[in-house]
Formats: C-alpha cells, structure tokens, sequence
C-alpha cells in the first residue's frame, strides 16, 4: 500500500478522491450527506484564517483503497484535528483504514496537536457500525450523539398554512426579516453574537471542543467561501421589539448536489423562548427554500439527543430520525 498527499491542485486525483468519499457514503447511509466536487475542491484550495484542509489517499497499484480527510482548526480548537476515514467497501479489511489512521496520527503529534476527533454515522437505534466499531477498537471514545432527521420535500403549501395557523399570533411583537447570500450590514454585528451564542448553546456532551468565535470579518470570509463553493444559504431572523435579533435559523444546499438540502442552525435567544420563535423562523424559512426548488429533495438536520426541544420542533414539521451521528476522540 502507498500514502498519496490530495492538495486539490490535480483535478483528476481530487476527482477520484471525492468519488471514492462520495462512493463510500452512498453504500453505507440510507440517506447520503456530504460535499460536492466544487464545494471539497474549493476548501482545498483557499487559505483561509480559520481552517486548513488535506487529504490523504491510500493506493495499491492503481486502486484506491481509502481516504482520510483532516481539518485542522487554526483559531479554535488548535489543539485537535479533526479527521475522517473511509474505505471502499471492496477492500475492507485489508488494513487500510489502519494504514490511513498511523498517517493521520503521525501528523498531528508533529503538528503538536493532542487530540483526533472523528464523527461516524451508525444505526439510528444503537448508532453502531462498522465505523464506530473500527473507532472502538484503536482506542477512540464516544464523547456524543445525535440524531440524523431527515424530511422529503417539497412540503405541500397547504400543510405550510396550517403549520403557520397553528402558532399565529404567539409572537406577533416579533417582526421577520430574511435575507440570502450576504447578511445585511445593518445586522451582522448582532448576527455575529448570535452565531456565538448558537456555540455555546448547543449541547457537546463530553466533547473537547471550543465553541467558534464568530466576528463580521469572518462571517464575511466564511459568504465568500460559500459563494466559491455553489453553496446558496437562506436565513430568516425575528427581531424583538427592542431591535434585539431574538433567533435565527439558516437552510441550505449547494448545485453540484441538488438533491441534498440541509437544515443548518437554530438559535432562540434563551430570554425569548416559550414564544414558538423557533416555529416561526423555520416556516417562512422553509417556504423561502421551497420557492425556488423545483425538484424533489431530502432536508437533512442534526440535533443532539438531549435536546429535546428541537427535536420536537422538527419533529412537527416532519422530520424523522433515521441514523444516530456520533462524535468520537482520542488523547494522543
């Protein structure tokens, strides 16, 4: 077996690097998620100020056998990589996710780095699989769970009306404003607190994981990127009647996969909760998403297995559990 280094510069080596990613995903998950080719090959490429990417291929001849994929975290958590390894399911067993794990960990101890973090999807009722079992084995420990949910669209509009009926005037001192690609300048600077609020408030069981530090400049780095990789964002926020911006929640997807849509975060400031502003974010959130889809679609969303909460707010939507997603680490 041999070690490839993937910098994305090679079109060709970085395509069959995401295929075999994709390839991966697709047999071992009832409902794929993951990247693009734009939008992987895109994160390869930049230099950003927060995170480095890098890739790593294990070879026998010309077959490719597996991959690792490694973030490193260049202001939070600057002492974890996070790392993600697959093999193809042909040539499982083989030891080449073995051979691909002493690369990545060879890394990070000359990085300085102390801990690797992993996230394995498995089994919605146990959250077992082959992944967390090979976790398991060289010495990984499961630090949190949450559920994979998942919901087919387009939603029929007349369901959207009596979703909307059924929390109207719960939060009428709440006014609405949605916005695309770049947030307005007018409410970055709140919408900054937000997403670090959104950090800290997230439950991270036993993880050791910083919570990001959000700023205007990098809100504005992390749009640029998005835009770079095809990746469309709708955001729909309430704002109190002190000019507070009291939630937020954002839903996306990008056009290289049409078909893989994805709710992403939900914040209700704790002072605001109790009013259904988490409904009544993600409705018209969700109506604004569905206005340009025209095609059938999977909304995928992630929610901590204690959070109940929002849960049950997917949960009256129509959403549906179908995996767990865990994290794992492991002390170097």
């Amino acid at each position: 077996m041999e070690l490839i280094e993937i910098d994305g510069v090679d079109a060709a080596q970085f395509a069959r690097f995401h295929a075999l990613r994709d390839d991966v995903r697709r047999h071992d998950q009832e409902f794929p998620v993951g990247l693009g080719l734009t939008e992987c090959q895109v994160l390869f490429a930049r230099q950003d100020a927060d995170l480095r990417v890098e890739g790593l291929a294990v070879v026998d001849g010309d077959t490719w056998l597996g991959m690792a994929w490694l973030d490193w975290w260049l202001q939070e958590n600057t002492h974890i990589v996070e790392v993600e390894i697959a093999v193809h399911p042909a040539h499982r067993r083989r030891g080449a996710g073995t051979f691909l794990l002493k690369a990545a960990t060879a890394r990070a101890k000359a990085a300085g780095r102390t801990v690797l973090s992993t996230t394995i999807l498995g089994d919605y009722e146990t959250g077992d699989s082959a992944g967390t079992a090979f976790a398991a084995a060289r010495g990984f420990s499961r630090k949190h769970t949450e559920y994979h949910q998942v919901f087919e669209l387009p939603m029929a509009a007349e369901r959207l009306d009596e979703l909307e009926a059924r929390i109207a005037g719960q939060h009428d001192e709440y006014r609405l404003v949605q916005w695309r690609e770049h947030t307005p300048d007018e409410w970055i600077e709140q919408f900054a607190d937000a997403l670090s609020v959104m950090g800290e408030e997230v439950p991270m069981g036993e993880l050791d994981r910083e919570p990001m530090r959000w700023t205007p400049e990098r809100i504005r780095q992390a749009e640029e990127r998005r835009l770079e990789q095809g990746r469309f964002c709708h955001t729909t926020a309430a704002i109190a009647p002190d000019g507070t911006l009291a939630a937020y929640t954002q839903m996306g997807g990008a056009a290289g996969n049409p078909e893989r849509l994805y709710q992403w975060d939900t914040l209700v400031r704790p002072e605001h909760r109790g009013r259904r502003l988490g409904m009544g974010v993600k409705i018209p959130n969700l109506r604004s998403l569905q206005a340009e889809l025209d095609h059938p679609a999977v909304l995928h969303t992630w929610n901590a297995v204690e959070n109940g909460p929002m849960i049950a707010v997917n949960k009256y939507l129509g959403f549906r559990p179908v995996a767990q997603r865990t994290n794992w680490q492991q002390t170097l």
